[in-house]
């Protein structure tokens, strides 16, 4: 009876896909988790959004390559901006036979919190340019300066 040698044994035991390695079973299932729980639509993860504060304006800039201003809603209801809209697929390609179809479409819906700084929501200014929504909020006062007090001592 011969044995296999060790070099043999840990090419063979290397071939065996293992479930905690990248692409492993195990990070399948996790990036499918993280999916879903980070998905906030039937699009995939929301566009990239920035919030900063400046020159007494608070900005937001949430990019949306592909879609046009028409597709998109922009609310303001209860302390909260909401942008919304939807996708629809391009059905008149009759004679076109797909290798890969990797754009997705569907509603999405992201909503971001306005602070109580924002002056006053039903003056807020958005300009989509470039696949970039840009919206800007007055600010009664600074988020960023810190605020505070000297208390005396008794």
């Amino acid at each position: 009876m011969v044995l296999p040698s060790d070099r043999n044994r840990n090419r063979k035991r290397d071939r065996v896909p293992s479930p905690f390695g990248k692409g492993g079973l195990l990070d399948d299932l996790f990036q499918d988790l993280e999916d879903s729980f980070f998905r906030t639509n039937s699009l995939g993860r929301f566009g990239n959004t920035d919030i900063y504060e400046k020159d007494g304006k608070l900005h937001y800039r949430i990019e949306l390559p592909g879609l046009t201003k028409d597709q998109i809603s922009i609310r303001a209801k209860d302390n909260q901006l909401i942008v919304s809209g939807e996708v629809e697929r391009d059905e008149n390609k009759e004679d076109v036979n797909y290798i890969s179809r990797g754009r997705r479409y569907g509603r999405f819906k992201q909503s971001f919190g306005l602070p109580e700084e924002v002056e006053d929501p039903d003056r807020l200014k958005a300009k989509f340019q470039n696949g970039v929504l840009h919206i800007q909020a007055e600010l009664s006062e600074s988020l960023t300066e810190e605020k505070a007090v000297d208390i005396e001592i008794e």
